[in-house]
């Protein structure tokens, strides 16, 4: 069984570890950006899946995705943020550069809003 503290650290991990393969071995392979991308995702998606899981404000909480599908409008962070460092790891032009940090602020930023507007239940302890 894995320890709590580390279950919980695991979508983060995913997270970081895909954004650290995207963005230090961009030219070694295809394979790798690919593998980067999927590791971000997945950690993207474990985030989502836990937060959804874990929602007092069900009943209250009004999600407008707009004209969106429900697991695209929940992956949209992760998706500007894996843009972001495919410009910086793909491109070599610094006219991309500022496009990329507003893709990489924006996902940050929608990450983090959608973090604070959620009402969460802690979650069990694990023996």
């Amino acid at each position: 069984m894995v320890p709590n503290k580390l279950y919980e650290l695991l979508p983060y991990v995913y997270v970081f570890s895909g954004a650290v393969i995207i963005a230090l071995l961009p030219g070694v392979a295809v394979l790798t950006t690919l593998s980067g991308i999927l590791l971000l995702m997945t950690g993207g998606l474990v985030w989502v899946l836990r937060s959804e899981h874990r929602r007092r404000d069900l009943d209250t909480a009004t999600v407008s995705a707009g004209m969106l599908p429900f697991w695209l409008y929940e992956l949209l962070p992760f998706l500007y943020i894996s843009t972001a460092l495919l410009l910086f790891a793909w491109t070599s032009d610094p006219y991309f550069y500022p496009s990329m940090v507003i893709f990489l602020v924006v996902g940050h930023q929608l990450w983090l809003l959608r973090g604070l507007q959620r009402h969460h239940q802690k979650p069990p302890r694990f023996a």
